[in-house]
């Protein structure tokens, strides 16, 4: 079972690698974006 997965995680994690900075980009130009409006 575990050599069924083994081919497929190293495709999982290459994007993984990739959408996570990019998630955490956005998340964290929202709070600054969303902190302006309030403040403002």
């Amino acid at each position: 079972m575990s050599d069924h997965f083994d081919g497929h995680f190293p495709e999982e994690a290459q994007e993984n690698e990739i959408f996570a900075p990019v998630l955490l980009a956005l998340m964290v130009l929202t709070t600054i974006v969303l902190l302006i409006w309030a403040a403002s």
